[in-house]
């Protein structure tokens, strides 16, 4: 069964390297950092989300029942507040007679696709260090495979430039797309392949994966990641529509949604296909030699990755942690997993330009 399954999927039995993804390293390509999205939302200076029935609706959301100040930029944390609508969510509860249960599932709701908008327009295209590391992947050591928490799609894009050499972005889950015949070049990881196809575990979600509620399937639209806020309207009880959605399932006609989870101290991490993703994570890192962690600070609110990896990283695996600021809290929430953690203080840009990169891809 092993010899067949080489042959069919074309991975090696273990990976030399196992990347794990955070958002320090979409941030050397222009991604903006999870702490700077709130800021822009409310900043009154981008035209689509002032104009939007979206924006407006969150933005007077955010205003009613936080206090913050953008002249000394002091606004609540995205964990914050979608902690407390998820409070009123999973409790079936209503806020007030202006916040009913619905009002507040529907502000969710546009929340996402603002934090989808912003991440989309401020994000540069061009991915030069992206295409840096891919280039040094594929010249020393390609057995690798990468666990992100990211929504952008910076990583695949600069992927593309490799293919076919690189081979094929495997996501590890199944799309619609394929029933559909849709030949996606760098994404097939159904065929006999050679080179291996690169796993990329996108723990969160992505912008351009589009998630049917009804036959729970997912819709690759591989250069489609923008959203038309100001295309909303007034469905039925007065909710306000988050924006338009132009993707409907192919097989049920139901509407598409992005799927990102959202930062929230309650995640939900039981949807089917984040699910099958962390069990692809879990194995991924429980048979590699090492683990790279880039950008990446174990935020409170990952605490299901703190689980996860307590759960795959066996006593003898080598973990090393990049990251601009190495401050002792960083140290010690990755001592709790292993005390055997070397770390690199460095930018994500430097590690890859630099060589830091190289050695560790020479060194398993």
């Amino acid at each position: 069964m092993k010899q067949i399954a080489r042959q069919v999927h074309g991975f090696p039995e273990r990976r030399d390297i196992v990347f794990v993804f955070g958002a320090g390293a979409s941030y050397a390509d222009g991604a903006p950092l999870q702490k700077e999205i709130l800021p822009i939302i409310m900043s009154g200076k981008v035209p689509d989300i002032e104009n939007s029935p979206t924006g407006k609706m969150v933005s007077e959301f955010i205003t009613d029942n936080f206090a913050w100040d953008a002249r000394t930029r002091a606004y609540p944390t995205l964990e914050t507040v979608f902690g407390f609508l998820d409070y009123f969510i999973t409790q079936d509860e209503h806020l007030n007679s202006k916040y009913s249960n619905s009002v507040i599932r529907a502000i969710k709701e546009g929340l996402i696709k603002l934090i989808h908008f912003v991440i989309s327009e401020k994000t540069n295209r061009q991915a030069k260090v992206y295409h840096t590391f891919w280039d040094t992947i594929m010249e020393h050591n390609p057995n690798i495979s990468i666990l992100t928490l990211n929504y952008d799609t910076l990583l695949e894009e600069a992927f593309k430039s490799s293919y076919p050499e690189a081979g094929y972005i495997d996501y590890g889950i199944y799309f619609i797309n394929y029933e559909m015949q849709e030949e996606n070049d760098w994404v097939r990881p159904n065929r006999v392949q050679n080179p291996a196809p690169v796993k990329i575990m996108k723990a969160h979600g992505s912008l351009n994966w589009k998630y049917c509620n009804c036959c729970n399937q997912v819709l690759l639209t591989p250069w489609d990641t923008k959203i038309n806020l100001l295309a909303g309207g007034l469905p039925g009880n007065h909710v306000p529509s988050a924006g338009s959605n132009k993707y409907h399932c192919p097989i049920d006609g139901s509407y598409l949604e992005t799927l990102i989870i959202p930062p929230s101290h309650i995640k939900k991490i039981s949807h089917p296909i984040v699910s099958q993703v962390l069990n692809q994570a879990l194995r991924e890192i429980r048979l590699c030699r090492k683990v790279i962690f880039v950008g990446y600070s174990f935020p409170d609110a990952d605490v299901h990755f703190k689980a996860l990896f307590k759960k795959s990283l066996l006593s003898q695996k080598e973990l090393v942690v990049v990251n601009r600021s190495i401050s002792d809290n960083l140290k010690f929430n990755y001592k709790s997993l292993s005390p055997e953690v070397r770390f690199t203080q460095s930018s994500f840009a430097d590690f890859v330009g630099n060589g830091g990169i190289t050695q560790e891809l020479s060194a398993v």
